[in-house]
């Protein structure tokens, strides 16, 4: 028995194969559709010689590629004109013996930023491939970049609460704190078959270029891979959540290849950021939690991969709960909506209404789904999630290697509206310690264990904050003006004393961001700081040594070089990470270890800190100070 196999979605081939029959995928159910066959006609073949996978790209570009064991290739790319674009065919090659071709892609035709080209290729006996060459033009026109004017019609009734447009410096932290968005799925559960990262891990996996987030999966030779995902609230439950009536939009375009799994989507808040103590919790906990699927981009073409065909997946989960029947779900055809293209080609949106009453999907504004809302949705906040996961814990085959396993998804914006008063300081990002503290730490200047992250959260009780200046030791160069721990510019400047040295100094027990803090020190120089912006306010300044640990005096000098206050320090291995604060009196010893020395109440504009070494051993060293306004 033979069954036919017609693939003519991806480029506008229609080729057919014949073949034995053999059972269906049980990978992907929802895309088979009852089809025993397909995909098995697809061998990999083609392969990019230039340019690169992922890579930048202006003008006029070569496209190089070789597709052994094939006849003709096809190449497609999608590119502005009328509402939705069009699809341009770029080249239609006959190959010879050797199965290489090249064509010329001019990239100022087609627009800018994250761009497809789609290469199909045919043998003439039945057997065929697919590959898509992600790009970034790097000129182009602009098309329908940015958040737009408009609000959605998904939204109507409903007030804007929060957007990004990914045109400025993310805003990512490990767990939320100190940032817009956290680099793991909050409350626990990472999916991805290649990890979900921290910002600044290995392989870096969150960048921004022109007016787009990138979400960066790769795989260097013996590494288990590293990719991303945003979630909108923090840890500790603070972040982008908002009741019914809500709306969740979001723009993107993501790579179809063998176990690439992009999706946005939201959650039921539950327990996060609760206190166990909180009479509503235990209910909480056991009221289950109410998962959304915007959209689920499943890519690949081949044996036991979706084989999409333009569709993608919308899923509504009711975790945890019974008598709610079959979940509603569909697979919305994108090619026969928004002039033809899908996910993977060009840009889409991608949005989700919740009323008291119905859930609504929706693909470029044109319904997809509907069905009533939950009663979790009902009763508690919904927030989001953007990822770009690679295989994962469905435990479905993945294969990046023909794309140098590398591989890009794109965000052009999101936004989130809702029908209720919010507060006023909504989605904003919370400052921690006392507003307006201004906080140094010295570095080495490099990216190493000493240099905190814009995110990174140091300092003892109270007076933690985030957004620390990372000042250089270079000898005494004017640094330049502090930021608060809101980020913002204040009047305040550094500068170091002739002769200063950098250290590394021990950890004594810190850990994490506490532990950068304390990692890097000044020494055999004293700092200055000038235009101080607070009428009065506090100076703490923190303490590092090497092996031996040090005694000695941290001196605290006006602009006249005279001699204002004085502690008595100890240093030495305090080992659980406590703030211990030095306060003997200047030249006395104890053995009492110190790690920090707080000298209150101050009004002068200018002023100098030197650490004098008393006892012979190790050095004298200040890993960082603050400026802390006074209540």
């Amino acid at each position: 028995m033979f069954k036919s196999v017609l693939f003519a979605a991806a480029a506008g081939l229609a080729f057919s194969v014949f073949a034995d029959d053999v059972k269906a995928s049980a990978e992907y159910p929802e895309f088979y559709n009852g089809d025993s066959t397909k995909g098995i006609d697809f061998v990999q073949s083609i392969k990019v010689l230039a340019p690169r996978y992922c890579s930048n790209v202006k003008g006029d570009v070569t496209v190089v590629f070789e597709a052994k064991g094939m006849t003709r290739v096809l190449a497609r790319c999608w590119r502005a004109g009328g509402e939705w674009g069009e699809d341009a065919v770029l080249a239609d090659i006959q190959l010879g013996a050797d199965a290489r071709g090249e064509f010329v892609f001019h990239a100022d035709e087609f627009p800018a930023g994250p761009t497809t080209i789609r290469l199909q290729a045919i043998d003439g006996k039945g057997h065929q491939d697919y590959c898509e060459l992600q790009l970034f033009n790097l000129g182009g026109v602009s098309w329908k970049q940015g958040i737009p004017k408009s609000d959605p019609p998904g939204a109507k009734g409903m007030k804007l609460v929060f957007k990004d447009d990914f045109d400025g410096p993310l805003s990512i932290s490990p767990d939320g704190r100190g940032a817009r968005y956290a680099a793991h799925k909050t409350g626990g559960g990472d999916f991805s078959g290649w990890p979900f990262s921290d910002p600044d891990g290995d392989c870096l996996p969150f960048g921004q270029q022109g007016t787009y987030l990138r979400i960066h999966a790769s795989k260097p030779y013996g590494t288990n891979g590293r990719t991303g995902i945003l979630s909108s609230i923090r840890s500790d439950g603070t972040g982008v959540a908002v009741p019914v009536p809500a709306y969740f939009e979001c723009r993107l375009m993501c790579h179809s290849a063998p176990g690439s799994w992009g999706a946005f989507w939201t959650l039921t808040k539950g327990t996060i950021g609760m206190s166990k103590d909180d009479p509503k919790f235990e209910a909480t906990k056991n009221a289950g939690c109410d998962e959304l699927d915007v959209i689920e981009c499943y890519g690949g073409y081949g044996p036991r991969n979706p084989n999409h065909g333009g569709r993608y997946g919308v899923t509504t989960h009711w975790w945890g709960q019974k008598d709610m029947g079959e979940a509603p779900h569909a697979f919305p055809d994108a090619q026969k909506m928004a002039g033809g293209s899908t996910w993977s080609w060009t840009f889409h949106t991608y949005g989700l209404a919740i009323t008291e009453t119905d859930t609504v999907y929706y693909f470029d504004d044109v319904e997809v789904l509907r069905h009533p809302t939950g009663p979790v949705t009902k009763s508690q906040d919904t927030w989001f999630l953007i990822n770009y996961a690679i295989a994962g814990i469905s435990g479905w085959p993945y294969d990046v290697e023909r794309y140098g396993n590398e591989s890009d998804m794109w965000v052009d914006w999101v936004r989130v509206y809702c029908g209720k008063e919010l507060p006023k300081d909504f989605g904003e990002i919370p400052v921690t310690g006392v507003k307006g503290t201004i906080g140094v730490s010295f570095t080495s200047g490099k990216k190493d264990d000493s240099v905190l992250r814009e995110w990174d959260i140091a300092g003892d009780n109270a007076r933690a904050q985030s957004n620390w200046n990372n000042v250089r030791v270079s000898g005494g160069a004017k640094e330049g003006q502090l930021r608060d721990t809101s980020g913002a510019a204040t009047s305040a400047w550094v500068a170091l004393g002739k002769g200063a040295e950098y250290e590394q100094c021990e950890g004594w027990g810190f850990g994490g961001a506490d532990f950068r803090l304390h990692r890097g020190a000044l020494r055999n120089a004293p700092f200055a700081v000038s235009s101080v912006p607070f009428e009065k306010y506090d100076l703490v300044v923190h303490l590092g040594a090497g092996v031996n640990g040090w005694k000695g005096d941290v001196v605290l000098l006006n602009r006249s070089g005279e001699e204002i206050a004085a502690r008595a320090v100890n240093f030495g291995w305090i080992g659980d990470g406590r703030y211990v604060e030095a306060t003997r009196e200047k030249g006395t010893d104890s053995d009492k270890a110190d790690c920090m020395v707080v000298f209150r109440g101050l009004t002068e504009r200018e002023f100098a800190v030197r650490a004098i070494h008393r006892d012979g051993k190790g050095s004298a060293s200040i890993t960082g100070f603050q400026l802390v306004p006074a209540k």
